[in-house]
C-alpha cells in the first residue's frame, strides 16, 4: 500500500506540533491532515471542510475523540477527502519565457491551464503557474508535466493538486502565505507532499528522481510502482523520509530511497556590475567542495519563480544571455556527486537595454578600408540624444580603446594601417548610455602609392613610391575613363615601375594598387584615379622626337608646329 507521509504526519508521529504547523497540513493517503488549533472543535471543522451536516460524527470515529467540543492544540486529525465537497480549478500562467506548450498549443501569460493539462518546456524557456493559493510552479527548461488533478476545496479554498513529472523538474514554493495545503503531490519515481510554507524542488529522469528542501519539511516516500531490492550490504533502506529544510534525498530507478543529506553550502559569488549594459553578463563564483557541478539561473523575481534564464556548467563561470531589461536576480547553486542540487547564493542584477544599441553599417565585419581616414556609419536611433564610437586593437576591447562622441549615426576619424574592432552605443538625453553594439572587425591598409609618368614619345615609364617590405608587387591600370570601365592596360609589376605601350593622343587615367600576381584587388585599393593628357609629338626622320608641339599640350621646350608631351594630373 502507498502511504504518503507531510509534515503534520511527521510531526504527529514525533509527538510535537508547534504552531506554525497547526491548520492545514496536506494530505496522507486518504486522507486530508489537519493539526488542531486553539479553540477548534470537530463540529466548527467539520462544518468548514465536510459536506454532511453530521460529518463531526465520522471525525470523532476515525480519529478516536472522545468529547468533540475538546480538541488537543497539536493534536493531529484525519478527514477523509471523498467527503470533502470540491469544485474545478485552474492555474494561471504568469510567466512565460520561450516556446512553451500546453496540450500542444502555445502558452501565453494569462492562459488558464485545467485539471489533465500536458505542459512541455523546450531547452531554453520556462514558464511559471500560480495556483487559487498563491503557490507557484517553475518548469525550467526540458521538463514534461501531466496534471492529474487541479480542484480547490469548496468551503475553505484550500488547493487539491497532483502534478506528473515525466521529464525534468520543478521549483515550487506551496501556500506561500501561510494559509496551509488542502494537498499537493509531485509525482515521480517518488511522491512530495507539499505543506505550509514549504519551498522545494523535484527532479526526474532515467536514473531516478531527486527532491531538495529549502523550507520547511517534507515526506518522501518511493512510489508504489517501483520494484523493492534488498538492502546493500551494511546499509539501511527506508521506504519514507522526513526531509528538513537543507536536505536532499534521492530515489533511484530501482525505486531505492536513500537516507536525507546535507546539500552543498552556497557557493560565494563575485558580484556583477552593479549595473549590466545589454542583455548578457559575465558571472563567476568560488568553488564549492564536493561540487561536481553549479546549476545557474537568473529570474525576474527574488522568489526565483520566474526564470529568464537557466543552465549548469562544470565551470566556475557562465555567461547567461537573452535577458530582459529590469533587476534581475542572479542565482547559483552547487550540485553534489548524488546530483543533488545544493543552496542557493543569489544577488540583484540590473539590466539595461535602453537606449537599444544602433544597427552597425560600414565598415562591415571583415571590410578592408584603405587610406587614412575611415568613415564609420550605423542606423539611427530615435531615442538617442547622441552616441558613442569605440574603436580597439582586440575584439575584446580589453587593451587600448580610442572613445569618439557623436552627435550624428556617422563619424570620421584617422587611422594608421592594422587590424580593428568597432562598435557603437546610444546615449540618452540625460546622458545614460545604453549597450554596446556587437564587436565589428575591419582591417586598413594604406592607401595605393600616386604614380608619377615621363613620355618619350614611344612608351609611358610609369613609376611610383617603393613601399618598404613590399613582396606582393603592384597592379597598374590605364583607362579611357575615370570609372575604369574601358581598360588599355592592366598588368602586374614586380617592382615600382612598369613600361606601357604609348596611346594615340587623348585624355586618359591611370591608377596603381598593391597586389600578389593574379589577383583583382579590391578598386578601393588604388591610389586616386591620375588624369594624364597625351599630345602628338614631332618626329624626325629616324623616328625620334625632336621637340614639343604647340598642340593642346602647351609647351616647356622648344619647337615649333607639332611637338608634344603629357601632362599628370
Amino acid at each position: 500500500m502507498r502511504k504518503w507521509i507531510g509534515t503534520a504526519a511527521l510531526a504527529w508521529m514525533a509527538g510535537v506540533a508547534s504552531p506554525a504547523q497547526a491548520g492545514p497540513a496536506g494530505a496522507e493517503g486518504a486522507d486530508f491532515l489537519y493539526v488542531v488549533e486553539p479553540g477548534d472543535t470537530l463540529i466548527g471543522l467539520a462544518e468548514r471542510y465536510m459536506a454532511a451536516p453530521d460529518g463531526w460524527r465520522t471525525l470523532q470515529r476515525l480519529n478516536g475523540v472522545a468529547d468533540p467540543y475538546r480538541l488537543v492544540p497539536g493534536s493531529r486529525l484525519r478527514i477523509p477527502l471523498s467527503q470533502i465537497p470540491e469544485q474545478a480549478a485552474s492555474a494561471r500562467v504568469v510567466y512565460v519565457n520561450g516556446a512553451v506548450r500546453a496540450n500542444g498549443r502555445p502558452v501565453q501569460v494569462g492562459m488558464s491551464l485545467d485539471e489533465s493539462a500536458r505542459i512541455e518546456t523546450p531547452a531554453v524557456g520556462s514558464v511559471t503557474l500560480e495556483l487559487p493559493d498563491r503557490s507557484r510552479i517553475t518548469l525550467p527548461p526540458n521538463t514534461a508535466v501531466a496534471v492529474h488533478r487541479l480542484r480547490t476545496f469548496t468551503r475553505s479554498g484550500l488547493t487539491d493538486t497532483v502534478i506528473r513529472i515525466d521529464q525534468g523538474g520543478t521549483d515550487t514554493r506551496v501556500a506561500p502565505e501561510g494559509s496551509g495545503v488542502g494537498r499537493f503531490e509531485l509525482h515521480t519515481p517518488m511522491m512530495v507532499t507539499g505543506v505550509r510554507g514549504t519551498s522545494y524542488r523535484v527532479a526526474a529522469d532515467a536514473a531516478g528522481s531527486r527532491s531538495e528542501v529549502l523550507e520547511g519539511r517534507v515526506g518522501v516516500s518511493a512510489a508504489r510502482q517501483a520494484r523493492p531490492v534488498p538492502a546493500p550490504a551494511g546499509r539501511a533502506m527506508t521506504a519514507s523520509a522526513q526531509v528538513s529544510a537543507g536536505y536532499g534525498v534521492g530515489v533511484s530507478d530501482r525505486g531505492r530511497l536513500s537516507q536525507p543529506v546535507a546539500l552543498l553550502r552556497a557557493p560565494v559569488l563575485l558580484p556583477p556590475a552593479d549595473t549590466v549594459l545589454g542583455p548578457a553578463f559575465d558571472a563567476a563564483w568560488q568553488p564549492v567542495p564536493g561540487a561536481s557541478a553549479y546549476r545557474v539561473t537568473v529570474a525576474r523575481d527574488a522568489a526565483l519563480t520566474e526564470l529568464a534564464w537557466s543552465g549548469t556548467t562544470t565551470d566556475t563561470r557562465a555567461r547567461p544571455e537573452g535577458l530582459p531589461e529590469g533587476t534581475l536576480y542572479l542565482a547559483v547553486s552547487a550540485i553534489d556527486a548524488n546530483r543533488l542540487t545544493g543552496l542557493a547564493a543569489q544577488a540583484p542584477v540590473a539590466v539595461r537595454l535602453n537606449p537599444p544599441a544602433p544597427f552597425t553599417l560600414q565598415p562591415a565585419a571583415d571590410a578592408v578600408r584603405y587610406g587614412e581616414t575611415v568613415a564609420f556609419a550605423w542606423a539611427t536611433v530615435p531615442s538617442a540624444g547622441s552616441y558613442e564610437l569605440a574603436v580597439a586593437t582586440d575584439a575584446g576591447f580589453a587593451g587600448e580603446v580610442a572613445l569618439h562622441p557623436a552627435d550624428g549615426p556617422a563619424s570620421a576619424q584617422p587611422q594608421a594601417p592594422g587590424q580593428y574592432w568597432w562598435r557603437v552605443r546610444s546615449v540618452d538625453a540625460a546622458g545614460r548610455p545604453g549597450p554596446w553594439s556587437a564587436p565589428v572587425a575591419y582591417r586598413v591598409e594604406p592607401p595605393g602609392p600616386v604614380p608619377s609618368m615621363q613620355d618619350d614619345g614611344k612608351t609611358l615609364q610609369i613609376g611610383w613610391p617603393a613601399d618598404r617590405g613590399a613582396g606582393t608587387g603592384y597592379r597598374v591600370q590605364l583607362s579611357a575613363d575615370a570609372g575604369f570601365a574601358t581598360l588599355l592596360a592592366d598588368q602586374h609589376s614586380e617592382t615600382n615601375a612598369i613600361e606601357l605601350p604609348r596611346p594615340a593622343p587623348g585624355i586618359y587615367y591611370v591608377r596603381v594598387a598593391r597586389a600578389a600576381p593574379g589577383t583583382v584587388p579590391d578598386p578601393a585599393a588604388f591610389s586616386a584615379p591620375q588624369r594624364i593628357e597625351i599630345v602628338p609629338y614631332l618626329m624626325d626622320g629616324t623616328g625620334g622626337a625632336i621637340g614639343a608641339g604647340g598642340g593642346t599640350g602647351g609647351g616647356t621646350g622648344g619647337g615649333t608646329g607639332g611637338g608634344g608631351r603629357i601632362r599628370l594630373h
